[in-house]
C-alpha cells in the first residue's frame, strides 16, 4: 500500500512538471505580448532547431504590434536562405477561447520569396514551423525545439 501511495505521488508530481511552462518559449511569448500590449520596443531572439535543417534558424524581433506589417522582426535561416520578414502574429488561447484571460502561445507569420513561413511557439515548449508556397493550399508543419540563442 505504501508503494502505491509513493508511486501515485511521483506520478502526480511528474505530471504537474510536464504541464508547466517552458522557460525559453514562455519568456519569449511573454516579452512579445508585453511589448505589443504597450506598443513598446523590445530586443528578443529565440533559436529554433528543426529536424529539417532548412527550417532551423533564429527569430529576432524588435517591435511587436498586433497590426499587420507594423511589427519588426526577421527569421534568419541557418541554411543561408533568404531571410523571412515578420508580417503579423496572433495569440493562441486555451481551447481557442478568445475571451480567455491568458494566452498559451503565439503564431508568427513571415513573408519570404515564394510563400510564407509560419512559426508557432507555445508557452509549454511546443514549437511548430511550417511553409506555405504561393499558389498552393495548406501548410506543411514540423515539430521543432526552441533554445536560447548562443
Amino acid at each position: 500500500m505504501k508503494r502505491i501511495a509513493v508511486s501515485l505521488a511521483l506520478l502526480l508530481t511528474s505530471a504537474s512538471l510536464f504541464a508547466a511552462d517552458n522557460p525559453v518559449t514562455s519568456e519569449f511569448v511573454d516579452a512579445v505580448k508585453i511589448a505589443a500590449d504597450g506598443n513598446s520596443t523590445l530586443s528578443e531572439s529565440i533559436k529554433i532547431k528543426c529536424p529539417a535543417p532548412s527550417a532551423s534558424g533564429v527569430f529576432i524581433i524588435s517591435k511587436a504590434s498586433y497590426d499587420p506589417n507594423e511589427s519588426t522582426g526577421v527569421y534568419v535561416f541557418d541554411d543561408g536562405g533568404a531571410n523571412a520578414n515578420l508580417s503579423l502574429f496572433g495569440a493562441e488561447f486555451p481551447d481557442d477561447n478568445l475571451m480567455a484571460d491568458k494566452i498559451t502561445g503565439m503564431q508568427f507569420i513571415f513573408s519570404m520569396p515564394g510563400g510564407q513561413f509560419f512559426l508557432t511557439l507555445m508557452k509549454n515548449g511546443d514549437v511548430k514551423a511550417g511553409v506555405n508556397a504561393n499558389g498552393t493550399s495548406g501548410i506543411k508543419e514540423i515539430h521543432c525545439k526552441a533554445v536560447k540563442p548562443e
